[in-house]
Formats: C-alpha cells, sequence, structure tokens
C-alpha cells in the first residue's frame, strides 16, 4: 500500500483542511458464480503479469476539522499499462481523462496528433484520470474511486 498526500485546501477564515488518499491495486479476475454465471472480482495483487487486469482504488478521508470542497484525485495511468476504457467510476464525482495529463475532458472530446493527423483518443492514449467529488467531504467522511486497466 502507498499513503499519497494530496490537497490542501484553503478554506474560508483561514483553516487548512486536509484529505488524505491511499491506493490500493487489485488483480482483476473472473470467478465463477453458483448460478453458473461468472463475475469480476478484486483480488490481492500477489502476481501480475502481461496481459492481466489490474484494478486501483484510491480511498479518500477528509483528515480535517472542517468540510472540503472542490476535492480532485489526480491518478496518472501507470507505466506498461494501458488504460480500459469506461472503467473510471466514483460515486458522487466528475469523472475525466487526460491525453497529456494536464488538459482534462471527457474522453469523446479528446483527440491525439500521430502522423500529421488528429483523430480521437482510445484507450492507449489516456495518460491521466480525475475524479472531482461533487459535495463538500465532511470531516471524516470517505469515500473511493476506481480504475482498472491492462498490463503490456
Amino acid at each position: 500500500m502507498r499513503l499519497l498526500t494530496t490537497l490542501l485546501l484553503l478554506l474560508p477564515f483561514s483553516a487548512f483542511a486536509t484529505v488524505s488518499l491511499e491506493s490500493q491495486p487489485y488483480k482483476v479476475v473472473m470467478t465463477a458464480q453458483e448460478d453458473g454465471s461468472m463475475a469480476e472480482e478484486w483480488v490481492e495483487a500477489d502476481k501480475i503479469a502481461p496481459g492481466d487486469k489490474v484494478g486501483y482504488r484510491i480511498t479518500y478521508v477528509n483528515t480535517g476539522s472542517e468540510p472540503v470542497s472542490g476535492v480532485t484525485i489526480k491518478n496518472p495511468v501507470p507505466e506498461n499499462t494501458v488504460y480500459i476504457m469506461n472503467s473510471a467510476n466514483g460515486t458522487g464525482t466528475a469523472i475525466t481523462l487526460s491525453v497529456d495529463g494536464s488538459q482534462f475532458a471527457p474522453v469523446s472530446e479528446l483527440n491525439v496528433l500521430e502522423n500529421g493527423s488528429v483523430r480521437p483518443a482510445g484507450a492507449k492514449d489516456i495518460e491521466s484520470i480525475r475524479w472531482i467529488v461533487d459535495a463538500p467531504l465532511a470531516p471524516s467522511a470517505t469515500g473511493f474511486v476506481e480504475f482498472q486497466v491492462r498490463v503490456k
């Protein structure tokens, strides 16, 4: 596990609030269910090999004593992986993607320049994901966001 620090946001009355992030990788596997169907399951990522699907869950918590508005989480797509389109999720968040790590938009609005021509961005072009939490985050409140990649 890796503890990430993020966002020190200046609040009214010059009080600082802190939102802490913790990122955890999981291996995403298909598991047979009792009814014979198959379902995705996130399991501890002991060994990862090329072709494996990996899910990242980023848990956030307001460790301050004041509500925090505008909580923004940015996470790069790990090296040697490809983002799995439409895998980013987070209840109560607005999700945008980036092909350069700085400009974010819905994937339908992203383009890349390749061999002198502009084309719509694809999964291999996504470099970063951004979530903006819609509502203020109360003290001690927690939530999580997720995304998946495939290992090259």
